[in-house]
């Protein structure tokens, strides 16, 4: 194999492995995917009695995982973006997507719910990115937000570490603004490491943001702020 690029996946070990497989049977023989999530999900808190709501919001794939895994169910629910919308479809659920970011889905939810018709539960991390309740709440809505998973920070795996010191990470695709952040902490605090000749594909201009302060070689953001915008990207970085 010639030209075989090293990717870096850090999201969290079920969605790196689906990405892996997505990368492995879409650019055969092009990548060497590394996983070293740089953060754990786990599935937190108590469902509330989303009987009252009117529908369920899903900004992310971890949320819907975590309402499942504790037992929700929905009759009527707004995702973020198509591989939300999937993951919650194939949970059963009634699922609309936006298409898009916590901009779009405001959108989306304002054009098809009325706020007389009742309250609106978001499903959320501890962390997240956009405030989807307050921008809601400007437009008359009552939201409530449960948060039912946890993102707890992990250590680069040995050959993560060694990798980026050796400089063979030739790619790091980031799909959240956390994931980034983390990644950047971890940078910063590994100066040494050679990462001038590392393309970061960035899912927005958001995850972006957060590697402003890094020596990388390029940063690249996707057409659209979904999974297959960035499959897209990566595929073109693959080439």
């Amino acid at each position: 194999m010639t030209n075989v690029k090293t990717l870096l996946l850090t999201r969290p070990m079920a969605q790196s492995r689906m990405l892996a497989k997505e990368i492995e049977t879409g650019f055969p023989d092009k990548a060497t995917c590394l996983i070293s999530p740089v953060m754990a999900i786990t599935p937190t808190g108590e469902l509330p009695d989303n009987s009252k709501f009117q529908a369920v919001l899903f900004t992310s794939v971890n949320g819907v995982q975590a309402f499942v895994d504790l037992g929700g169910t929905a009759r009527k629910c707004y995702c973020v973006g198509p591989r939300t919308t999937q993951v919650a479809q194939a949970a059963g659920f009634d699922a609309v997507s936006a298409d898009g970011t916590t901009t779009e889905l405001t959108a989306l939810v304002v054009k098809d719910l009325h706020p007389e018709d009742g309250p609106i539960l978001h499903i959320r991390g501890q962390q997240t990115a956009g405030d989807i309740s307050e921008s809601l709440t400007e437009h008359g809505y009552i939201v409530e937000q449960a948060v039912l998973y946890t993102q707890q920070a992990c250590e680069l795996t040995d050959a993560a570490r060694q990798a980026l010191e050796q400089g063979n990470v030739q790619g790091l695709p980031l799909y959240s603004p956390l994931s980034a952040r983390r990644f950047s902490d971890i940078l910063v605090k590994n100066p040494h490491w050679t990462t001038q000749n590392t393309t970061a594909l960035c899912i927005s201009q958001n995850v972006a943001a957060e590697l402003r302060n890094l020596t990388l070689g390029r940063i690249e953001i996707a057409a659209k702020p979904n999974g297959a915008a960035m499959l897209a990207l990566i595929g073109q970085f693959l080439r």
